[in-house]
């Protein structure tokens, strides 16, 4: 019984220092293509949170807000998405100079332009449906509306992140969320 207490216990703390062994390497330095493509979508991407910002207001008061603060919902909200719309035409210029060397990155920077359109023309019209309803005298459309339409604006902008994501694994390029540090060399 000792003898196999004796083996187990040796067995487990080997285990443990070949763990230790593993080396953890820094994440490359990107190179100022990639690292200006980056600033420039996550310029971008930070726009779009306005939008979420903006839509979840309206999803919470929707039901008890008085008309004035309706109205400042739909404005707030036209508003996000027309500062979006001016932001898509610099992040498809970055993305159409970004380097695409090998058939993967050629695809997947073709995907990104493709939504970047597609978003583009969402949040024009969304502009433009919010910049209607924060008018005088549409509130009730605001109460009725503004939350079908918001929420299409916010599964488009879901489904361009994913295109995102995918575009930046395929530049290698890493993003961290907010707040997060670095990575610890060992753990």
């Amino acid at each position: 019984m000792i003898r196999w207490s004796v083996v187990v216990l040796s067995t487990l703390w080997a285990h443990s220092l070949a763990a230790q062994g593993t080396v953890v390497r820094p994440e490359p330095v990107l190179d100022a293509g990639r690292a200006s493509l980056r600033d420039e979508l996550l310029r971008f991407r930070d726009t779009l949170n306005t939008i979420d910002a903006a839509a979840a207001r309206l999803q919470r008061d929707y039901r008890q807000a008085s008309a004035a603060a309706l109205s400042s919902r739909a404005r707030v909200m036209s508003d996000a998405c027309g500062r979006s719309v001016r932001n898509v035409s610099p992040a498809r210029r970055a993305v159409l100079a970004a380097d695409a060397s090998d058939k993967n990155r050629l695809r997947r920077r073709g995907e990104m332009v493709q939504a970047l359109d597609r978003l583009g023309a969402i949040l024009s019209r969304c502009q433009a449906d919010f910049e209607a309803m924060s008018r005088p005298g549409q509130v009730e459309d605001v109460r009725g509306y503004g939350n079908p339409r918001a929420v299409r604006v916010q599964s488009a902008v879901r489904q361009y992140e994913k295109v995102l994501a995918s575009f930046f694994a395929a530049m290698g390029i890493k993003v961290r969320p907010l707040g997060a540090g670095p990575r610890p060399l060992a753990g």
